[in-house]
C-alpha cells in the first residue's frame, strides 16, 4: 500500500511540475508579492529583470520572473525609472531628484547626487558611461561617467519631461507634457523643439533608427515620424485609454501599455496596430521586452505580467474560402484558399485526402506563406470527391485545424465532335435532313446550331441537351434554296468542348418543269435564228434545251445544257425554212434536274417580201447581197415566178461548200434571206441558187 501512494504522490508530482513549467500562450500574470503600484522594469536578458515602483519598491528576478526577490533600496521616494547596463550595473530615479546606483545586480544600492528635487522620470544608457535622465520642469541630466557626475542640459523647454529615447550616441528625442517634444543630435548640448501636433500629453518615446519613431500618451493618442521628427502623422491605436510607456527592441517590432490593461503591438513600425489580451484590468505603466518573444509589463497594485511569445496567443483556425463546399466539376490543378489568420503573420499547413479522417492524405504542405496554393499536377483525379483544412502557425505555435469541406474533381473534357452528314458544302434533296456527327468519348450530350451565317451570329436551330449524335431537323425550319451552316460541341456534367468544324448544306429541290414562252406552239417564223425564251423557275440555276424534226426527240438539231438564262438564241446554219421543229427544255440545280415542259413546235418559213403592186416576178433572178462587203450578217434576195425547191448553199474560194442557206418548196415570190458568217473565217465566199432549171452564182466579201 505504501508503495501504491508513493507512485501516485510520484505521478502526481510529475504531472504538477510539468503544468507549472509549461508557460501559457500570450500574456500571463506573475506574482510580485507586492500590492504598491509598479513603475518600470528592465530585463537584460531573458531570466534577468528589475522592477521599481512606489515607496522606493525595487523587485529583482533571476529566473524569468517566476520568483520576484524584494530588494532594499534605501528610499521610501517613490521609484520612476530604471535601467540595467547588465546584469549587475543599473540605476533607478524617482521622486525628489532619487537616484540610485547598484553594480551588484542590486544587492545594494547607494545614493548618486543629482543636484535637483525635481521628479526625476525616465533614464538611459548609451554605453557604460554615458546615460540621460528626463525630469519634471524640462529638466534632463546627463552623466559621462556612470552617473558619478550628473549635469543639467539646457533643454529650451519648462515642460515637465517623462520619457527619452536615443537612435544613436549623437540623436535622441524626449518628450512630455502639452505635447513637448525636443531632440538634439549631438548628444544633448543643445536641444530643438519639434512640433508634434498635439497638445496631449505625451508618456514615452521610441526610435527604431534616427528617422523612424513612436510617441504615445494621453487619449490613445499615438503619432509616428519618417523623417526625424520633422512631421508626425496620427497613427489609429485603438484606444482611447491613456497609453502610458512603450518599447521597441527590435526594428519595426513595438509594444505599447496603458490604462486599463490596454497592449498594443506593432509589427511594421507602427503603420498598424494589433491588440493583445493582456489578462489584466490594471493601469500599465512601463513594459521592457529583451527580444520579440520574451517581455514584461508593470502596473499599478503590484501588477506584472509576462509573455515568451510576444504576446501571441496560438492562431485561431482558418476560415476557409475557395473551393466552395460540396463543389463539383473543380480542376485538377484547383487553388485551394484561406482566410488571414493574424496577428501575428502566420504560416500554413494544408491537407487533402480522400477520407475524412485524413488518415493518408495524398497532400500534407506545410510552411506555406501565402492564403493559397495550387495544387501541384498529376495528384488529383479526374471524377473523385476531395476532402481539405487548413492549420495555421505562428510564433506561438500551431493551432486548430480548420472545418473540413469536400471537392469533386472535374471530368475530361471531351473532344470536338467530327461531322458525318450532310457533307461539307453539299446539296441536299429534302428540308428536314438527318444532321449526323462522330460520337465522343466523356460526352453525355450534344449542342448543336444551325444558322444562315458562318459566324453563328444568329441562329436557326439552336438545340442542346441531345443524348445521341444525330438531329432530324424539324418540317418548316429550313428554307428551299438557302445555305445553312452547322456545327456541334459535346458536353458532361461539367465540361464543354470546343466546337465542331462548321460545315454547310443547301437544300435544292427539283426544279418545276419550265414554262416555254416563244416561239409559240404551232407557230409559223421566218428566221432560221429564232430566240427561244422560257419562265425562270424557282431553285433552277441552268437549263437544257432539245431542238429536234423529230417529236419523240429521237435525234436533235440542238441540245445545249447548262444554260443559266431563260432564252437561247438558236446559232446559224442548224434550222431550215419549210421544216417543222419541236423543243422542249428542262431545268436544273447542283442537286437535282427537273422534268421536261411541254413540247412545243414551230415552222421556219420565208416572208414573200413582194414586189411593187404586189406583182409576181416575171423571172428568176439572184441579187447581190447587201451590203457587200459585210460583217457579220448579209442579206440574199431572189425572186421566184413559179413554185418549185429552191436551194441556196455558200461556197469559199476553194470551191469547198460551207453552208446551205436553204433547201425547201418555195412559192411564187420574193423573198430576202439573212445569212450570218460569224462562224466563218474572213475573205471571198460564193452564193449559188438553183430553182427548178435556173441557176445562178454571185460573189460577196465577209470582213472581221
Amino acid at each position: 500500500m505504501k508503495k501504491i501512494t508513493a507512485l501516485f504522490l510520484l505521478i502526481s508530482s510529475l504531472l504538477f511540475s510539468s503544468i507549472v513549467i509549461a508557460q501559457p500562450y500570450g500574456w500571463f500574470t506573475q506574482t510580485s508579492g507586492t500590492t504598491s503600484n509598479l513603475n518600470n522594469v528592465k530585463f537584460v536578458n531573458p531570466t534577468t529583470g528589475t522592477i521599481v515602483g512606489q515607496n522606493g519598491k525595487i523587485l529583482r528576478t533571476t529566473n524569468a520572473g517566476a520568483n520576484w526577490i524584494s530588494q532594499t533600496s534605501g528610499t521610501t521616494n517613490h521609484l520612476f525609472g530604471v535601467f540595467f547596463i547588465n546584469a549587475n550595473t543599473g540605476w533607478a530615479v524617482g521622486d525628489i531628484g532619487t537616484i540610485l546606483y547598484t553594480n551588484n545586480g542590486g544587492s545594494s544600492w547607494s545614493s548618486q547626487t543629482s543636484n535637483t528635487f525635481y521628479q526625476l522620470r525616465q533614464i538611459t544608457f548609451l554605453n557604460s558611461t554615458t546615460g540621460f535622465i528626463v525630469a519634471w520642469y524640462g529638466t534632463i541630466l546627463k552623466t559621462t561617467n556612470a552617473g558619478t557626475n550628473w549635469v543639467s542640459l539646457n533643454t529650451g523647454t519648462g515642460n515637465n519631461l517623462l520619457g527619452i529615447s536615443f537612435a544613436n550616441s549623437s540623436t535622441g528625442f524626449a518628450v512630455g507634457w502639452y505635447g513637448t517634444i525636443i531632440k538634439t543630435t549631438n548628444g544633448g548640448s543643445i536641444w530643438a523643439t519639434l512640433s508634434s501636433g498635439t497638445t496631449n500629453t505625451l508618456e514615452d518615446v521610441t526610435f527604431f533608427n534616427t528617422q523612424t519613431g513612436l510617441i504615445v500618451g494621453e487619449n490613445g493618442n499615438t503619432q509616428r515620424t519618417t523623417n526625424g521628427g520633422i512631421n508626425w502623422t496620427s497613427q489609429s491605436s485603438g484606444t482611447g485609454n491613456w497609453i502610458s510607456g512603450i518599447t521597441s527592441p527590435h526594428t519595426n517590432f513595438a509594444t505599447m501599455i496603458g490604462e486599463l490593461g490596454i497592449i498594443r503591438t506593432t509589427t511594421n513600425a507602427g503603420a498598424n496596430w494589433h491588440p493583445q489580451v493582456s489578462n489584466t484590468g490594471n493601469w500599465l505603466h512601463k513594459i521592457s521586452y529583451v527580444d520579440t518573444l520574451n517581455g514584461w509589463a508593470v502596473g499599478d497594485y503590484g501588477t506584472i505580467i509576462h509573455t515568451t511569445t510576444g504576446g501571441w496567443l496560438l492562431p485561431t483556425a482558418p476560415g476557409l474560402s475557395g473551393p466552395s463546399n460540396n463543389s463539383s466539376c473543380v480542376s485538377l490543378t484547383p487553388n485551394i484558399a484561406w482566410n488571414v489568420v493574424f496577428p501575428p503573420v502566420c504560416t500554413y499547413r494544408v491537407q487533402i485526402a480522400t477520407s475524412s479522417s485524413f488518415s493518408s492524405p495524398l497532400l500534407d504542405s506545410a510552411g506555406i506563406l501565402y492564403l493559397n496554393i495550387n495544387i501541384p499536377i498529376s495528384r488529383l483525379n479526374y471524377g473523385t470527391q476531395y476532402f481539405w483544412r487548413v492549420m495555421a502557425t505562428n510564433q506561438v505555435g500551431p493551432g486548430p485545424w480548420s472545418g473540413t469541406r469536400s471537392f469533386t474533381t472535374t471530368y475530361p473534357t471531351p473532344s470536338s465532335p467530327a461531322l458525318v452528314s450532310p457533307l461539307n458544302n453539299s446539296y441536299i434533296s429534302v428540308l428536314n435532313p438527318l444532321l449526323d456527327w462522330d460520337s465522343v468519348p466523356n460526352a453525355y450530350s450534344f449542342r448543336i446550331r444551325i444558322s444562315t451565317d458562318s459566324t453563328f451570329s444568329s441562329s436557326v436551330i439552336d438545340t442542346n441537351n441531345l443524348n445521341v449524335s444525330k438531329y432530324q431537323v424539324p418540317n418548316g425550319r429550313l428554307q428551299n434554296g438557302v445555305k445553312y451552316y452547322w456545327r456541334v460541341n459535346a458536353s458532361n456534367s461539367c465540361v464543354t468542348s470546343t466546337w465542331s468544324a462548321g460545315w454547310s448544306f443547301r437544300p435544292l429541290l427539283a426544279p418545276a418543269a419550265p414554262n416555254l414562252v416563244a416561239p409559240l406552239n404551232n407557230s409559223f417564223i421566218n428566221s432560221l435564228t429564232p430566240l427561244f425564251d422560257w419562265d425562270s423557275v424557282t431553285s433552277a440555276n441552268s437549263f437544257r434545251i432539245i431542238i429536234s424534226s423529230d417529236s419523240l426527240f429521237a435525234s436533235s438539231v440542238v441540245d445545249s445544257a447548262g444554260i443559266t438564262l431563260t432564252r437561247y438564241q438558236i446559232p446559224t446554219g442548224k434550222l431550215q425554212y419549210g421544216t417543222k421543229y419541236f423543243w422542249r427544255v428542262n431545268a436544273s440545280n447542283p442537286n437535282l434536274t427537273g422534268p421536261w415542259s411541254q413540247v412545243w413546235n414551230f415552222k421556219a418559213t420565208l416572208t414573200n417580201t413582194g414586189n411593187i403592186a404586189n406583182e409576181i416576178p416575171k423571172v428568176f433572178k439572184l441579187y447581190e447581197n447587201y451590203p457587200n462587203p459585210f460583217n457579220p450578217v448579209t442579206k440574199i434576195k431572189f425572186d421566184l415566178p413559179v413554185a418549185g425547191t429552191v436551194k441556196i448553199k455558200i461556197y469559199d474560194i476553194t470551191g469547198r461548200e460551207v453552208f446551205e442557206l436553204i433547201n425547201a418548196e418555195v412559192s411564187a415570190g420574193s423573198y430576202e434571206i439573212p445569212f450570218n458568217a460569224s462562224d466563218l473565217s474572213s475573205g471571198i465566199y460564193f452564193y449559188r441558187i438553183e430553182a427548178g432549171s435556173f441557176t445562178d452564182v454571185k460573189r460577196m466579201v465577209f470582213v472581221k
